[in-house]
């Protein structure tokens, strides 16, 4: 789930930044879909990297492409279809708008030729190629599209022609990088593999979390409750997650589950489920992750932003046991990993940790750690600062 917090604005380009009061000899643009006013005030997925990079570069500016009324009208036009949920995510996601944002990203960093060394685009739903007056690009990305449309067929539902098209164009992005920097080991695997990147120029750098317990001072792991995060509930493995439930509270009475998330309970009452609808205030969320004992969502995600939040609070994590959530999650040391869709290992799993606090405080510290050693943004800036250096220099 992703978790909101200041309200979000949508302009069409954002001016220059004033120059940190510190020595940089880096300038550094960026690209990205936040659609934020300020990256040092307001709340995005990725304006604490931004924030990040401030410390050791010049963030001489970073805008989101936005087209204008009559152009989103258009867009929109070009994607209608009479199943309103495939018109909305074809509306989203396609390859015409594709191109008609990057001819925005391209008007930007024409417009300030020479003021920036490197462009750093997060994700990739348009190319900052045009423009850029032979300055270096790097994509940061958690997933590509071959991985998106192999586990989320259902999230991509786009006519097979423009899929095609798509990845071309996604492709083309690709190779024209001077770097790739994927969150996860499985998402480098994917530009190798599928998309014939260069091996050199890939090079994983991870995620920050953006909700973190200073300490854990205070934790405790009394209250048998596991805790399950996440809109889209069916997808992410919530019904699984319910049906593993029942066994697990026929053994311990005292179980609960805590689910936010979906606005409305996705199945009938059942003892010690909890629905608590969604959450947009993140001081709540960390309350909920501070009481619980466990944290569990055994779903395939491109990255899991919500495990990094969960660690952090000290909670040990049921995952699957496949894609970059098994790279987060170690089993048996911060959690515990399943098969998908095998709901008497997930319920072994939810027992295991509801029945021994001593066993999830273990696991939970562990992760703690593990989450302050590896999955801060001050760490995944450390990783890129080397390499957006190299390709100021044109390595």
């Amino acid at each position: 789930m992703e978790v909101t917090g200041a309200r979000r604005t949508a302009p069409r380009s954002v001016p220059l930044y004033p120059a940190p009061q510190h020595p940089a000899p880096l300038r550094l643009v960026g690209l990205d879909l936040e659609y934020i006013a300020d990256y040092r005030r307001d709340f995005s997925r990725n304006s604490a990297l931004y924030r990040a990079l401030d410390e050791h570069v010049q963030v001489v500016g970073r805008m989101s492409p936005t087209l204008s009324p009559g152009q989103k009208f258009l867009n929109r036009l070009g994607q209608i279809h009479p199943n309103l949920s495939r018109w909305r995510r074809n509306a989203g996601f396609n390859p015409q708008l594709f191109q008609k944002r990057t001819v925005v990203a391209g008007e930007y960093l024409a417009a300030r030729r020479g003021e920036y060394d490197v462009v750093l685009q997060t994700y990739l739903q348009f190319a900052p190629a045009p423009g850029t007056g032979g300055a270096p690009y790097g994509v940061y990305l958690d997933a590509t599209f071959d991985m998106s449309r192999r586990h989320y067929p259902g999230d991509h539902p786009l006519p097979r022609a423009a899929m095609d098209r798509w990845m071309t164009l996604e492709r083309e992005t690709y190779h024209r990088a001077a770097r790739l920097f994927p969150w996860s080991d499985f998402t480098a695997r994917s530009l190798i593999e599928e998309y014939g990147c260069d091996p050199s120029r890939v090079v994983r750098v991870g995620a920050g979390t953006n909700l973190m317990a200073p300490s854990l001072d205070g934790k405790r792991y009394e209250e048998p409750v596991a805790l399950f995060v996440g809109m889209d509930f069916d997808r992410k493995g919530g019904q699984d997650v319910l049906r593993a439930f029942q066994d697990v509270r026929a053994r311990l009475p005292d179980a609960q589950l805590w689910i936010v998330g979906p606005r409305l309970p996705k199945a009938p009452p059942q003892p010690g489920v909890h629905w608590l609808g969604r959450i947009a205030d993140r001081e709540k969320l960390a309350e909920l992750y501070s009481r619980a004992r466990v944290f569990v969502m055994p779903s395939f995600e491109p990255w899991g932003h919500v495990f990094c939040e969960a660690m952090g609070h000290g909670l040990p994590c049921i995952a699957l046991n496949r894609g970059p959530a098994a790279e987060i999650v170690q089993d048996r040391q911060t959690g515990l990993l399943v098969e998908q869709g095998d709901r008497e290992q997930l319920g072994e799993a939810l027992h295991c940790l509801l029945n021994d606090a001593a066993l999830a405080e273990r696991l939970g510290r562990a992760a703690y750690r593990r989450v302050q050693e590896q999955y801060t943004w001050a760490h995944v800036v450390q990783r890129l600062l080397p390499h957006l250096t190299a390709m100021a220099r044109g390595e």
